[in-house]
């Protein structure tokens, strides 16, 4: 009897667990939910604290500060769908009068991570731990349909050219990453973005100990598609020399935006 019992019991944990799973699977899949998080933070006395342009010669961009400027055209893309978009950032409000005004407009939710560069643990999925994963418990917080990290990418802080970008993504993000990558492919990457004719790359991303691996785990835990956008690189003096034109700034964004829409209507 004993044994009929402790079967019985794995066999009703197995199914609870099976079913625990659809109903994930089917929120996120239902859901119509879309967050962006600006990667980084800002410093109130040394600005944005992600990578940067080595010197002014080609631009000077700093991706959080560039994210702040732009994630609201992803969000515009998103809305004008159908689709609700909310944006986060780990920090506190940026104390440049112009990123916060950004800011406002956007409706940016700022989590303020009581140390912006401490580790912190997944709320949902308490075995994965990173810098930043405060964001991480806002976003999976929404039930979302897909999270999305705004970043770029550095190669050295010297000028070299480098056309390796990619999305990196979970197992559940693949086909989200594809088509963001296909949209840009097709609108923008050689297309005004010079990438000497290197399409944008993609890569899954399952250690934690890699680079926003944490993030992302803890967003497939929840069966949640995700990605972090390390597509342009801010050393490459063709990237940021386009970059720094606010009109393919605001494209460039915009087509992420679509990537993001084309994901959503063919899920």
């Amino acid at each position: 009897m004993h044994r009929i019992i402790l079967t019985l019991s794995a066999f009703a944990t197995l199914l609870l667990g099976g079913c625990y799973q659809i109903q994930m699977k089917r929120q996120a899949r239902e859901s119509n939910v879309v967050v962006l998080d600006i990667g980084h933070y800002y410093h109130p006395k040394r600005g944005g604290q992600g990578a940067r342009t080595p010197n002014a010669q080609y631009g000077v961009i700093e991706e959080t500060e560039f994210w702040y400027r732009y994630a609201g055209f992803i969000k515009q893309e998103l809305e004008a769908a159908g689709y609700q978009c909310l944006i986060c950032n780990r920090g506190d409000i940026p104390t440049d009068k112009k990123l916060a005004k950004a800011a406002e407009k956007a409706e940016v939710h700022h989590v303020k991570s009581p140390v912006p560069t401490g580790i912190y643990r997944s709320k949902h999925h308490p075995k994965r731990m990173a810098v930043g994963m405060l964001s991480t418990n806002y976003a999976l917080d929404q039930k979302p349909a897909a999270v999305i990290y705004l970043h770029h990418n550095s190669n050295s802080n010297k000028w070299l050219v480098c056309n390796q970008g990619a999305f990196y993504c979970n197992e559940e993000g693949v086909t989200l990453a594809n088509t963001m990558a296909q949209t840009l492919n097709e609108e923008l990457m050689n297309h005004g973005l010079p990438n000497n004719n290197r399409p944008c790359g993609i890569v899954l991303r399952t250690d934690g100990r890699k680079g926003g691996g944490d993030w992302l785990n803890a967003c497939n835990e929840s069966y949640v598609p995700a990605l972090i956008t390390e597509v342009t690189y801010l050393s490459n003096p063709q990237h940021a020399k386009f970059l720094s034109n606010p009109d393919n700034a605001e494209k460039f964004a915009r087509t992420l935006g679509r990537g993001i829409i084309k994901f959503l209507q063919n899920r």
